[in-house]
């Protein structure tokens, strides 16, 4: 079954779906990201860190980094920095970092459900 693209905005909270195993969140109010990828999480908090659960190769400011083990990390020249991390420990930052303090929060990181207004 083909899943069609859809948008929805709770509140401040944009969610995308792209295909059954692609969802996106985007946060207006202060720009956290948060990106499901089949397996893959990616996190971008409101401070401009980056959080990967996968391995990857990657280029930042015109050098090539490689990200393997959990924890090894790249620094930016703004100070912020990609890490890679465990699923859960993402999933528990963003819980925690995704919303401003007194913000609607529609989505559970930790078990992904979506509570619609």
């Amino acid at each position: 079954m083909k899943i069609e693209p859809t948008i929805k905005i709770i509140g401040d909270i944009i969610i995308t779906q792209e295909k059954e195993n692609i969802i996106n969140f985007f946060n207006k109010k202060n720009d956290a990201y948060f990106g499901l990828y089949g397996d893959g999480i990616q996190y971008t908090d409101p401070f401009g860190n980056t959080m990967l659960n996968h391995r990857t190769a990657i280029s930042v400011d015109g050098k090539s980094y490689s990200l393997k083990k959990v924890c090894d990390e790249i620094r930016r020249k703004d100070g912020s920095i990609i890490i890679l991390l465990t699923t859960k420990e993402i999933q528990e930052i963003a819980n925690k970092t995704f919303y401003e303090e007194e913000q609607v929060r529609p989505v559970d990181f930790l078990t992904f459900t979506i509570i619609e207004e």
